[in-house]
């Protein structure tokens, strides 16, 4: 365990010398010569040693390393880093602690910890082999010291009877064990983004986690509205989900930011956030883990669809939510909301799940007098140069519905879907692709067409999000990808009094279901059943056999293999039991409650195993008196077989008399050693 803590410390570290020393300190520290044996303040000095330490490498972290001007994954490795080299430090200084005739019980908590603070430094650099084998040896290693005596350096050997068993009892406790470790590895790899949040928490002020980059931190969506944002995030081929929808039909567009105003190949955010309280009660009294009621609508419930939502990777603080949603269901205690419908949250975590109940009706809220005039603004030198272009489009079009038409078919029309625009810098992005491109992608149609209905007239939004269409080769799950990451507009109809989802993009971009089929490649197509099973198995160790066959066979399928372990399991216990009983196999309650018969046992075990080496077997449930007379009927000139039928005479005569006596075991013992000689 110090070998291998040490080890680890130093790959993911980078320095060797420093785990090295600790090493060899640590195996000095093994051969217990050098021991504060402290006993009636044991404890407390122990936890104040190690608090100092834990206060000298927090110092270490905050003025003598580079975390002040680390960023994101960097900031977080260093943080690892740091708790790994304490962490072995410590279980180094345990070593020098405690009784001189005992190694601390302790020293195989420390080296799990050492592994799970390395294993994320191995993450964050995309090893995920060596971080599990490491966490399934940490566990092996760690069974492996308790079995041992959890450190006693004066441990009795064990009786010999019985080894067989606790030799299968410990087998079972290590795979089992190994097991586990396997499975939590698995776990920590599914939480890593929560938990490379953890170490770098403490000291917000000296790492820098908030990304500015121009939103591009963040996968999955645009965050920051500017032009050409969207096309880093589509460019990713990332096939990892990062939503996960539970829904009886495809979600479509889920949203998560929604933009009012275009400035300088930009487009800005006005609108105005309100605090949302959940219904059961004040944000005050939310506890972890308690999903809490958020009413954002006042319509009634009775006739709306649902959908439940699950992030499967870090995506900022956006909640997605289609048009017209009107309660979410989430483990948070508060939800900002803000006057175009968009929800978000702070500290969102991986895995969050929650529950939104939508409108599949028309929906009518009316925007408010000052949106109304935001989204009619216009800049007054993209209005200039693209006059012309929006009287030609909207020429006799009178209604929104067919003004929205007329622009929709013009980009369909008259431009390609193509992932890059190259505009010069002294232009606008917009304006050149309007007026001398012929070929964009989402953000470039979203934004022209929400710019043209604002000339028109039309009160228009920009927004981005998800359009999902895929579905999950399982067939219960819809998912989104980085591929699926969309910009759109969002139009108030006048006439009607509704909103209208405006969709220019070119047909060719609502292909992206051919996402489908890039996975299908991935996963060798006909082979999915047998991907299936080996990726439960990876994820969840043996559980994930039962787990794959309760998702492929229905929960008589997951019942299936657990039942058949256990009946084969008392299948054999019954069986052995039976022999011992029938057929007077010796068994080990006899032996625990005479210890007389334990010996005689091993004799009876020995000769056997002679006998058999000689060419002659005892048949399973062939009596001794039986065995006897067939031995006698073999025997030679010699007269080798007539004795050793007379030894299992006399082994029955003295198993199964009252009392055991002692000249006559030693008798029967002196016998057993001369047959063993002669055979």
């Amino acid at each position: 365990m110090i070998l291998a803590s040490s080890v680890l410390t130093a790959l993911v570290s980078g320095d060797f010398a420093y785990p090295a020393i600790l090493c060899m300190l640590g195996l000095l520290g093994l051969q217990r010569r050098l021991t504060w044996d402290i006993k009636p303040e044991k404890r407390v000095i122990t936890s104040l040693l190690l608090l100092l330490l834990a206060i000298m490498f927090a110092f270490h972290y905050r003025y003598g390393s580079s975390a002040g001007h680390a960023v994101g994954e960097q900031a977080a490795a260093v943080a690892w880093q740091t708790i790994a080299r304490y962490f072995l430090a410590s279980m180094i200084l345990t070593l020098f602690l405690g009784s001189p005739d005992r190694l601390p019980f302790s020293l195989g908590l420390f080296h799990v910890a050492v592994t799970i603070s390395a294993g994320q430094v191995l993450l964050l650099d995309d090893l995920y082999v060596a971080f599990r084998l490491s966490e399934l040896l940490s566990v092996i290693l760690v069974v492996l010291y308790i079995a041992a005596g959890g450190g006693a350096m004066d441990r009795p050997i064990p009786q010999r009877r019985a080894r067989r068993s606790r030799q299968l009892a410990f087998a079972l406790i290590l795979l089992v064990t190994a097991n586990c470790g396997w499975i939590a590895s698995s776990i920590l790899y599914r939480h890593v983004e929560v938990l490379n949040y953890l170490p770098v928490w403490f000291w917000r002020g000296a790492s820098n986690l908030d990304s500015s980059t121009g939103g591009q931190f963040h996968v999955g969506f645009s965050t920051s509205g500017e032009l050409s944002s969207v096309l880093m995030i589509k460019g990713d081929q990332d096939p990892t989900p990062m939503l996960s929808i539970k829904c009886d039909r495809s979600p479509g567009y889920l949203r998560a930011r929604s933009f009012e105003t275009y400035l300088d190949s930009k487009w800005l955010d006005r609108s105005n956030e309100e605090p949302v309280q959940p219904d059961n009660g004040p944000f005050g009294m939310y506890i972890v883990g308690r999903r809490n009621l958020f009413r954002l609508d006042n319509r009634d419930t009775s006739y709306c669809s649902y959908m439940t939502i699950r992030h499967e990777s870090e995506l900022a603080d956006a909640l997605f939510t289609p048009l017209g949603t009107v309660t979410l269901n989430a483990p948070l205690p508060l939800l900002l909301c803000a006057d175009d419908g968009i929800v978000r949250t702070r500290n969102l975590r991986v895995g969050l799940n929650y529950e939104i109940a939508y409108s599949r009706a028309i929906y009518r809220k009316p925007p408010t007098s000052v949106q109304v005039r935001q989204m009619l603004d216009i800049p007054k030198q993209l209005e200039s140069d693209i006059r012309q272009l929006s009287s030609r489009i909207f020429a006799g079009r009178t209604t929104t519905i067919k003004k929205i038409d007329a622009v929709v078919r013009h980009f369909r029309t008259n431009y390609t879907y193509f992932l890059g625009v190259d505009a010069p810098s002294d232009r606008d992005k917009l304006a050149y692709f309007l007026l001398e491109e012929s070929v964009g992608y989402c953000e470039y149609f979203a934004s022209g067409a929400a710019i043209l209905l604002r000339m028109a007239g039309v009160p228009t939004r920009y927004v981005t999000g998800f359009v999902v269409t895929e579905k999950h080769p399982d067939g219960e799950l819809w998912v989104a990808r980085n591929m699926d990451a969309h910009a759109w507009v969002e139009a108030w109809d006048t006439e009607r009094k509704q909103w209208t989802i405006v969709e220019a993009t070119s047909e060719q971009n609502l292909g992206m279901i051919s996402a489908v089929e890039q996975l299908e490649k991935l996963r060798g197509g006909s082979g999915t059943f047998l991907g299936q099973l080996l990726q439960a198995i990876y994820q969840y160790g043996l559980l994930g056999l039962p787990s794959w066959l309760y998702e492929s066979y229905g929960i008589s399928g997951g019942l299936f293999l657990p039942a058949a372990f256990l009946s084969a399991a008392l299948g054999l216990a019954l069986f052995r039991r039976y022999k011992r009983m029938k057929y007077g196999v010796p068994a080990q309650s006899d032996a625990a409650a005479n210890p007389r018969l334990a010996p005689l046992h091993r004799m009876l075990a020995k000769m056997d195993r002679k006998v058999k080496a000689a060419g002659h077997h005892r048949d399973f449930g062939e009596t001794l008196h039986a065995f006897s007379g067939r031995l006698r009927t073999r025997d030679g000139d010699d007269g080798l077989w007539t004795g050793i039928s007379d030894w299992y005479l006399e082994y029955a005569n003295l198993r199964y008399c009252r009392a055991i006596n002692s000249e006559r075991l030693h008798q029967l013992n002196q016998q057993t050693q001369a047959l063993h000689d002669s055979l």
